[in-house]
């Protein structure tokens, strides 16, 4: 029996395709279970620090032509919410976009394993946070566009000396935890995230977009980079019905004592139906957790940890490999507790916050490399559009509706940008 050569070709060309496909998508190998880091991080980190403030420039300048209708909210003191036509502040480089400056209560579990029970895991006493909701973009959009969204918590009353080592960090009381409502990043090494960063900070439009994923459009599809295209497009979520029914993950691994390693994430403790909006509202999910929280309305949240495990593909360096909750389940260690409340008015208060991995007790210190990027690119970031925005950065012991009750920090003038000795929510 003889084959047609149609079908010959046929069968060949499935086998390029798919010797191309498992080449362009291929898994990362199992990475180190540790931390493992690369003599040129300082160098690279210095040019990704460059390219996050063109994207706070260039979001500063976008914003200002294309506002969203209805945001910023502003309340005027009859209480009555309205929309600013003034020019819009300096933000984020990503998660630009707050959806709610919501207060809530922190408090850890009774019951905590013995394992689990250092830092702020240690003491069972309730503490005051800040939560900021947000999207992910480098500027404000209307909600229904595809987008990841955030989830960054800032705990109060923490005692203790902070990673941060800067004036007012350092002995700051509180403890941030940024999370985002994905399981995995969509690049795996300082080298590609800085090419990446160096696309988004050229410019708006395709080549920014889609340069890097694509090798700077060559012809060559060695060049591209597939597998991080589908990752990333994986993170740009429909969004979801309300931000107080998601749940949020730390993506990057942290340490837990001196010796375990974790990831976080915060869980939905019920699933309360969201309230009833009109979607079409450019700014629904800040409308909906608004129609949520009001009268009688709360939410709650498990914080919640995930041990490593050895033996198992869990690498420390590697966040584009999802740590398997079959191989390790998330274990709850605290609950976040939203009691009915009006936070509109505390729109700036987020604002002016700074949320940070690094800003953290020893015991839960960041590691791997993405976390160590962070470091410096949160810092440097925070520290300009503070001063772009002529506001002071402080650390806030207390709630206030209009500001945090806080400490004033003096910014260093150094930057990272020509000093990136280490110093992804800024």
């Amino acid at each position: 029996m003889s084959w047609n050569p149609r079908s010959k070709h046929a069968v060949i060309g499935l086998i390029v395709v798919l010797a191309l496909g498992y080449y362009l998508f291929r898994p990362s190998p199992p990475g180190p279970m540790g931390e493992n880091s690369s003599p040129n991080e300082d160098y690279l980190t210095a040019q990704i620090v460059a390219s996050a403030l063109a994207m706070v420039n260039m979001s500063q300048q976008y914003s200002s032509a294309h506002p969203v209708p209805g945001y910023p909210p502003k309340v005027a003191a009859s209480g009555a919410v309205t929309s600013s036509s003034a020019s819009p502040p300096y933000r984020r480089d990503v998660h630009s976009k707050t959806h709610g400056c919501i207060k809530a209560k922190f408090t850890v579990l009774d019951n905590l394993d013995s394992r689990f029970r250092y830092g702020l895991f240690a003491d069972t006493q309730p503490h005051d946070a800040w939560i900021r909701f947000s999207s992910g973009k480098a500027y404000p959009q209307a909600d229904a566009d595809r987008d990841a969204r955030g989830m960054a918590i800032k705990v109060m009353g923490v005692k203790g000396e902070k990673l941060l080592d800067e004036p007012g960090l350092k002995q700051a009381e509180t403890q941030d935890f940024p999370l985002m409502n994905a399981t995995q990043f969509f690049i795996r090494n300082i080298e590609e995230y800085n090419e990446f960063t160096k696309y988004l900070g050229s410019g708006l439009g395709a080549r920014a977009n889609y340069g890097y994923f694509l090798g700077g459009f060559s012809p060559d599809p060695r060049k591209w980079h597939l597998r991080e295209f589908w990752l990333g497009m994986k993170t740009l979520k429909s969004a979801p019905d309300s931000l107080l029914n998601t749940q949020f993950y730390s993506v990057s691994a942290y340490k837990l004592g001196p010796s375990m390693n974790v990831k976080y994430s915060a869980r939905p403790c019920d699933e309360s139906p969201a309230a009833d909006v009109d979607r079409s509202d450019p700014n629904f999910l800040r409308r909906e957790m608004v129609k949520r929280l009001a009268g009688a309305g709360k939410a709650c949240f498990l914080f919640m940890v995930q041990p490593q495990v050895a033996g198992k593909d869990m690498p420390v360096e590697d966040t584009t490999v999802e740590w398997s909750e079959k191989d390790s389940p998330f274990v709850p260690v605290a609950r976040l507790e939203i009691a009915p409340q009006q936070f509109e008015q505390n729109n700036d208060v987020c604002e002016n916050l700074s949320f940070s991995p690094w800003h953290s007790l020893p015991e839960h210190r960041p590691i791997g490399v993405m976390n160590r990027i962070r470091k410096a690119v949160y810092l440097e970031v925070s520290r300009y559009r503070r001063e772009m925005n002529g506001a002071p950065l402080c650390e806030p012991s207390g709630f206030d509706d209009k500001n945090p009750v806080c400490e004033p920090v003096q910014a260093t003038q150094a930057s990272a940008s020509t000093n990136p000795a280490p110093q992804t929510g800024k």
